[in-house]
């Protein structure tokens, strides 16, 4: 081995046997040549022939010997010859070499011989006897330095010094290679002989003159790093081609048409390394690659998500297109947003939150780069309506929907599904993806989406279904054809139960639960929310007198849980959270604060917390699996439960990745056993079209958003675009009669005065047609996204407060943002002498406003006396300013604990109703937004709906508008000194674990993330508004 060694880097060895003129690679990654220098030291110290050398010597470095332009097969690229071998004079001694300069041999290296200028192939120069000559791609050099001395002449090596940099910078993707050569020559002082040459100069004259000129000559251009560039571009164009022939026209990478720096994503954010064979498969379905749309259907924790992430990441990198993600919950839409942002920072595209009074609307066009808007159906529609009004149906490529089943659940959300997706296939060309659960008639589905259907049974984690009646616990046979066969009995539960935990735990769920905590998870899926906390609380007992050792595990991580709540409860916290925690049990229901939810699912996750009491709620949500789940009844509140909720929850058990197996426990009475075994045998939910819900109103609301948007504008075009629906496909199976229906529910919407009719003149033969107008009611009531029933209340309440509008307080414009839906839930049980208290604190103004709103003091006096009254009164007002009180005390900066107390209502109730409130202010605005008459709320409600969203001091709005925000997190970050969302996005993840207590870094990631593609969607906005002010009106030029 011989040893060399750069400026710049390690002293590195270069095996024996390899070529002298082949390049290899550095420390750095950056192929190099060896040094002329080091290969004349590796031939004399192994003992080469002198001869050798000086052949070598002249072959390589000879002036003259120059490859030119005009010569046949040149490239212009400066190569050394592939045969070359190092010689060595065999009449030098083996002390003597050369008499030659180690620093001009540096300089004549091979990295700055290949830029040497080239001359034209008739220059000679003669030295000796040789000629150079060039021809077919190779150089030949030739030179002859008689050597007249004796052999008793020995020439010396003098001493010199070598400093060489070579820097390599990258520009614009251009490498350019810049290089200093300092060379310090110290001569000995003992005389040694000069070289003698037969024209008189010596070899050293001869370099420097040749060096001279070759400086004032271009140099080319090309050199190593060229030679490595095109060989680099060459192997990407071979790629590229590969993946041309593999995949479509708009492919840009090897995985999946992806870049691989998605997959090196998924693989270090999700730990993902491989996808399962059925992704594979499904990705590669022609309906896919062609951009036909797909309804797709696997049990659940089957992988379903991400295959529509990656085909919404095609749609976004590839394809330059928007895309609207629709999820059925707000809080399943914020993890989301929380999930791909970090996604869409390394991979330069937008997430946006269109969720309760989030999103913009219309739309911000983004010129740069594409958006995934993440909606739920409420949003995504209003969404959809805008890009068809703003006629941007051709830059939305994309529309994914998540537990489309959901088109059947039968209120207004199955109706906004499917009116949402009936208007994606009427007005754009827009592909349609589809996840749902496995249905009984999803042939209907396909019929109505135009759609290509793939199913698969694929579980990562094998399922074993139980049952336990009394002490038997039976197996679930799923290939038994017979109902009687359906059930295998498995075991007899032997617990060491005394008689009073028998009377306590009858069902025997302690003894369930210890057989997988703490080692592993559990969830425990209750009929009630209240059923939820009891049972937490008797486990939590049972296991304090039983087995109180397992407090000992995770001890630390779970007072950190209670310190957190504590302080996201503003120093207050659940006194069953409280108990419980310290077990590592909890529950999780809609009446935990979105605080307190997020703290719970992120314990769970990361093992703080091993068993979890949940409602059915939690298996349509977030991911939280289980090694077992155990459902205490086969009953969601008083309803039995259906198919699909039942292989929702059960298919929570097994944990992709952590375990081989999952377990599912469904507790029942032996009275249930029918219906139990028809909920085992039986077939599959039925999906059915939702817009008869109540009437019709789901097809008013059809009919009045697309008359309103033009995309029907006649009795003949109504007609047809109802043949098109879900509805129609289903008419004999829900015995409706198409035309019928849409013939009544279009004369409502005009008695309603929502929609009239014109007559409109022909201009082609002057006859005249009725033609369908949304009147400016109508036009507010679609674009505000107002319930048809309640829009004649809204405007009658707002025209009522233009005439007497309190503004001396926030009460008034409170009462009229209330959400009319959330009265009837409280309208039975008001506690009066609650709302008599409340009414005693305010003040003389706001009792005026109670006044003129229509709620005297005096009746809710008599009410809270338990007396009688005569009084005239509308209970519905009545009772929607008690909420209006609520939202009152929110908005003055009180906690929701507080508040909570104060109104004797659960906290999840509080905060669903400010959510609520929020989302219909937003509602209220773009109503007034298109009634030229309510000018004066348009100002009013436009920074007030920001602040009701989130019910804090201005200065903590910025950063409670980063996704995964709340209140207690925003104070910490003020109070660590990051304010501002440029600060947030540009803070270092770990700079946050340090400084904002109990936060993980995987949180820390993810917020980050969130406020860096925040601030660029308002960076671009910014940006837009600029380029649009200052470019030039068409034809200007």
């Amino acid at each position: 081995m011989m040893k060399t060694k750069d400026d710049d880097g390690p002293t590195r060895k270069i095996p024996r046997g390899r070529k002298r003129n082949s390049s290899y690679m550095s420390d750095s990654g950056l192929a190099k040549k060896p040094t002329s220098t080091s290969m004349l030291q590796e031939a004399v110290s192994e003992g080469k022939k002198s001869q050798e050398a000086d052949t070598w010597f002249r072959n390589s470095f000879c002036p003259g010997n120059k490859r030119t332009s005009n010569s046949p097969g040149c490239d212009r690229r400066w190569t050394k010859p592939a045969t070359q071998k190092l010689e060595v004079n065999p009449a030098m001694s083996d002390s003597g070499i050369l008499d030659t300069s180690d620093s001009l041999l540096a300089e004549l290296d091979l990295d700055l011989f290949d830029d040497i200028p080239k001359t034209s192939s008739d220059h000679k120069t003669h030295v000796g006897s040789t000629h150079g000559s060039c021809g077919n791609g190779e150089m030949k050099n030739h030179i002859l330095i008689k050597n007249e001395q004796s052999t008793k002449t020995s020439v010396s090596l003098t001493e010199m010094s070598l400093k060489t940099q070579i820097q390599v910078n990258s520009v614009n993707e251009e490498k350019k290679n810049q290089i200093e050569i300092k060379n310090d020559f110290h001569e000995q002082t003992a005389k040694t002989p000069k070289s003698v040459s037969v024209t008189g100069f010596s070899l050293k004259d001869k370099f420097k003159k040749q060096m001279q000129k070759n400086a004032s000559e271009l140099t080319p251009t090309r050199g190593i790093l060229g030679q490595l560039r095109e060989e680099v571009m060459s192997r990407a164009r071979d790629e590229a081609a590969q993946i041309h022939q593999k995949g479509t026209d708009v492919d840009i990478g090897p995985f999946h048409g992806l870049p691989s720096k998605v997959e090196h994503l998924l693989k270090t954010q999700r730990g993902i390394a491989k996808l399962y064979e059925w992704q594979e498969e499904c990705l590669q379905l022609p309906a896919v690659l062609e951009g036909k749309n797909l309804i797709y259907s696997l049990p659940t924790s089957g992988g379903k998500t991400l295959v529509a992430e990656i085909l919404i990441l095609r749609e976004l990198l590839c394809k330059k297109k928007d895309v609207i993600l629709v999820l059925p919950f707000v809080s399943i839409v914020q993890e989301k947003v929380r999930n791909l942002s970090q996604f869409a920072v390394e991979l330069n595209f937008l997430v946006e939150e269109y969720a309760a009074s989030k999103g913009r609307f219309p739309p911000t066009k983004h010129r740069k780069c594409s958006s995934l808007y993440i909606a739920t159906i409420e949003k995504a529609h209003s969404l959809l309506n805008s890009f068809i009004e703003l006629n941007r149906m051709d830059s939305l490529g994309l529309v994914v929907v998540d537990e489309l089943h959901m088109i059947g659940e039968g209120g207004s959300r199955g109706a906004t599904l499917e009116a949402m997706l009936l208007k994606t296939l009427h007005c754009g060309t827009c592909q349609i993806v589809g996840m749902t659960a496995t249905l009984n008639n999803a042939k209907d589905l396909q019929v109505f989406l135009h759609a290509e259907m793939y199913s698969n049974n694929f579980r990562p984690v094998k399922l074993t279904e139980c049952v336990k009646v009394e002490d038997n616990i039976y197996t679930v046979n799923e290939k038994a054809l017979c109902p009687d066969e359906k059930l295998q009995h498995e075991r007899v539960v032997m617990f060491p139960y005394s008689a009073e935990i028998k009377q306590q735990d009858p069902d025997h769920l302690l003894g369930l639960v210890l057989e997988v905590i703490p080692d592993n998870s559990c969830l425990v899926f209750c009929a009630t929310k209240k059923n939820c906390e009891n049972v937490a609380i008797m486990l939590s007992r049972l296991i304090n007198k039983h087995n109180k050792k397992l407090t000992d595990v995770k001890k630390t991580e779970r007072k950190a849980l209670l310190r957190e709540l504590y302080k996201d409860g503003e120093g207050q916290i659940c006194p069953v959270l409280q108990y419980t925690v310290h077990f590592g049990i909890a529950y999780h229901h809609s009446g935990l604060t979105m605080d307190e939810r997020r703290l719970v699912e992120d314990s769970y996750s990361d093992g703080t917390l091993c068993l979890l009491t949940c409602t059915s709620t939690l298996a349509a949500g977030v991911n939280l699996p289980a090694k077992r789940v155990i459902l205490r009844s086969p009953y969601v509140a008083t309803e039995f439960i259906g198919h699909n909720q039942y292989k929702q929850m059960t298919g929570r058990a097994g944990r992709a990745g952590i375990d081989s197996t999952g377990e599912s426990i469904l507790i029942a009475k032996k009275s249930d056993k029918d219906k139990l075994l028809k909920l085992l045998t039986g077939p599959h939910d039925l999906c059915h079209s939702s817009l008869m819900y109540e009437e019709g109103k789901g097809i008013r609301k059809l009919l009045l958003s697309a008359i309103g948007l033009k995309i029907v504008t006649s009795t003949e075009d109504v007609f047809t675009l109802m043949e098109k629906t879900l509805m129609a496909v289903q008419s004999k199976t829900l015995q409706v009669d198409v035309t019928t229906v849409t013939k009544n529910s279009l004369q409502q919407l005009i008695d309603l005065k929502l929609v009239i009719q014109r007559k409109q003149t022909l201009s082609q033969d002057g006859s005249t047609e009725l033609c369908l107008e949304v009147t400016p009611l109508g036009k507010a009531t679609f674009k505000g996204s107002v319930d048809i029933d309640n829009s004649p209340q809204l405007y009658r309440d707002l025209k009522k407060a233009e005439e007497s509008l309190v503004l001396a307080s926030h009460l008034h414009l409170l009462f009229l943002i209330t959400p009319y839906d959330f009265v009837n839930n409280i309208k039975a049980n008001l506690p009066w002498m609650v709302y008599f208290k409340q009414m005693n604190t305010l003040s003389p103004v706001e009792l005026k406003v109670a006044s003129l709103i229509g709620v005297p003091e005096s009746y809710i006096a008599q009410k809270a006396s338990g007396q009688s009254t005569r009084q005239k009164v509308d209970e519905f007002v009545i009772s929607r300013f008690f909420l209006t009180l609520i939202l009152y005390d929110l908005w003055q900066q009180r906690s929701v604990w507080d508040v909570s107390s104060r109104f004797q209502y659960p906290r999840g109730f509080i905060q669903n109703l400010l959510s609520a409130a929020a989302s219909f202010a937003s509602c209220v605005f773009h109503f007034c937004q298109e009634l030229a008459e309510f000018w004066a709320f348009q100002d009013l409600l436009g920074n007030f709906v920001k602040r009701l969203t989130y019910c804090v001091s201005m200065e903590l709005i910025p950063l409670m508008e980063i996704p995964g925000i709340k209140l207690g997190r925003a104070r910490q970050l003020y109070s660590a000194g990051l304010r501002t969302l440029q600060a947030v996005a540009n803070a270092d993840p770990e700079t946050l674990v340090k400084k904002i207590e109990h936060m993980p870094r995987k949180a820390a990631r993810q917020v980050v993330a969130s406020a860096k593609v925040l601030l660029k969607e308002k960076a671009d906005v910014l940006m837009e508004e600029v380029e649009d002010l200052v470019r030039l009106p068409e034809g200007s030029l």
